[in-house]
């Protein structure tokens, strides 16, 4: 499996560092208004495809089974961002293409070393009982705990009026972005970052609240903070628990 280790993160970096760093930024644009008639499309599906060719040979020289793999990757470097094109420009979906280019070359570089027994258990053994509540743990403190947060602050929601126009679910997405966070530290035993946090958004929100002269607001922000972190840490430790036990 270290052969194939270093083969796939080479052949990710590679593809990182030019999807990112050197590929021109107007190329998405290109691709996204023109479609088929791009240029950038073909160029960019034939310097991905040349970059996983230079870098495979490497390790396993050149073969028939290469060359294979390397139209299989032109093509879907092709079609993947054409799909694309199709769909709304929003962060999931592009991210979303990001992670099926990548599975793509993973499968290519499985499938051209021979690792697939390997490559499995190793997968299995990351889809295991742990990681599945870490999973589940990630996925409680995003929508449900904002739901459950909405719930249990319903009856101390201050009826202020808003003079200041805000971002469309910000406060929301703000929340689910602060228990991730904390549920990470939690699971990596960094604790003393949870402080890092909480106190970095308390000094972010303290120039709002100190403008207003009503104190139910600074008691709202503050009670619905508590809770977030409470729910965040909770989650955290009984995941770790499950798993040390």
């Amino acid at each position: 499996m270290e052969p194939l280790l270093l083969m796939l993160t080479s052949v990710g970096c590679a593809y990182v560092v030019f999807e990112f760093y050197l590929s021109p930024r107007r190329w998405p644009e290109q691709i996204q208004q023109t479609k088929l008639r791009a240029a950038a499309l073909y160029i960019r599906a034939l310097f991905i495809t040349l970059l996983f060719a230079g870098i495979t040979s490497l390790f396993i020289g050149v073969s028939i089974q290469l060359a294979l793999a390397c139209i299989t990757l032109f093509f879907a470097s092709l079609i993947i961002p054409l799909v694309g094109a199709y769909l709304p420009l929003s962060a999931a979906y592009l991210f979303g293409q990001q992670i099926i280019h990548l599975a793509v070359l993973m499968v290519l570089l499985v499938d051209l070393t021979n690792h697939w027994e390997g490559f499995t258990q190793k997968l299995l053994q990351l889809v295991d009982a742990g990681g599945l509540l870490v999973v589940l743990a990630y996925l409680l403190v995003l929508k449900p705990s904002s739901w459950l947060l909405a719930l249990l602050l319903k009856r101390w929601t201050p009826s202020v009026p808003s003079t200041q126009p805000t971002l469309d679910s910000a406060g929301q997405t703000i929340g689910m972005v602060e228990r991730s966070l904390v549920l990470t530290c939690v699971l990596i035993n960094q604790f003393a970052a949870i402080g890092f946090i909480v106190a970095a958004k308390s000094i972010f929100r303290f120039g709002d609240l100190t403008g207003k002269s009503d104190r139910k607001l600074t008691e709202y922000v503050m009670l619905g903070t508590l809770l977030s972190v409470a729910i965040s840490v909770f989650v955290g430790l009984a995941v770790k628990a499950l798993i040390e036990k």
